[in-house]
């Protein structure tokens, strides 16, 4: 169940990057769009397992889960959001694929140990296939705000993987509550952080989410992106390890792409079939020792999902 479970992000955070676009385009100020999305979705699934009987004080003000909404949701999409006023979704997507890096960076800091050769040229390999395929997208302009913009979406990977590490140690300690009831409390604090900054930076019109052209893209967003994408990402952070789960960043941009081509007639180029296949090979070979591991234990493919456990 693990690998299709991964499949399964990379694919909804694949579609996201267009469900984005969408309700962009159709006026809604970008941050206010991020925290309706996770505060909504983060309600949902607590009120779900209230009603389900599930126990959630311990939660409500808990400055772990308030630390990794920071992290995970504010920081990461506040910093992209804002940054893709002034670059490419292209080379935000590049970008972007430097959280496992990130995150495989810290986590050696804390363990006090040295990176692995071979998993490192596969990252390195997966990353460069990512700029391969957002290649034909990314030539601009270069200023001081394209200096700014990019430097904003390295520090939000940072955060990110500051935030996965801390997600994976805190449904460690607390292995036996949902990891997606442990997601909707970081959404939750993750939107409201979003949702505060919004009034402050972009003074949104909120008029603008009566039309439907700006729901649709909001709701899928809240029920496939938000509540089926991030909590399988914690799920998945509970059963495995941290980089493995955060590799969707390399995957998603291929999704994106062939999206792209089929949804809005996007051309594909022959740099990009490269850059596919690099990514692919990369995120096999980084993940290898993963997929080794818990096919012995016969947990790849075997059924054990609970949201309500």
């Amino acid at each position: 169940m693990i690998i299709i479970n991964y499949l399964f992000i990379c694919i909804i955070f694949g579609t996201t990057f267009l469900a984005i676009k969408f309700g962009i385009e159709s006026g809604v100020s970008p941050l206010f769009s991020a925290g309706v999305r996770f505060t909504l979705a983060g309600l949902i699934v607590i009120t779900y397992f209230l009603l389900k009987g599930q126990n959630v004080k311990k939660f409500i003000l808990s400055k772990r889960l308030m630390y990794i909404g920071f992290c995970l949701t504010f920081m990461t999409f506040s910093t992209l959001y804002w940054a893709e006023q002034y670059i490419t979704s292209g080379l935000a997507a590049v970008l972007s694929a430097t959280g496992p890096m990130m995150i495989l960076l810290f986590q050696l800091k804390r363990n006090n140990k040295r990176i692995e050769r071979k998993q490192l040229i596969a990252l390195i390999m997966a990353f460069t296939g990512v700029i391969f395929v957002c290649l034909p997208g990314i030539s601009q302009h270069i200023s001081y705000l394209w200096v700014a913009a990019c430097v904003a979406v390295l520090i939000g990977e940072a955060f990110y993987g500051l935030g996965s590490i801390t997600s994976k140690e805190v449904l460690t300690d607390f292995n036996s509550v949902s990891p997606f009831l442990i997601n909707a409390f970081q959404m939750l604090y993750g939107g409201i952080f979003l949702l505060l900054f919004s009034f402050v930076i972009e003074k949104p019109n909120i008029s603008i989410l009566s039309s439907w052209d700006a729901q649709w893209p909001i709701l899928y967003l809240i029920f496939i992106g938000s509540i089926g994408g991030h909590g399988l990402y914690s799920w998945l952070l509970a059963k495995t390890n941290p980089v493995f789960p955060s590799t969707w960043l390399y995957v998603s941009p291929l999704i994106a792409s062939v999206l792209g081509y089929f949804v809005m007639d996007e051309p594909i180029k022959p740099i990009m079939a490269v850059g596919g296949i690099l990514i692919l090979s990369g995120v096999f070979i980084a993940n290898w020792s993963t997929f080794s591991m818990y096919r012995k234990q016969g947990k790849l493919f075997k059924k054990e999902v609970d949201v309500s456990e």
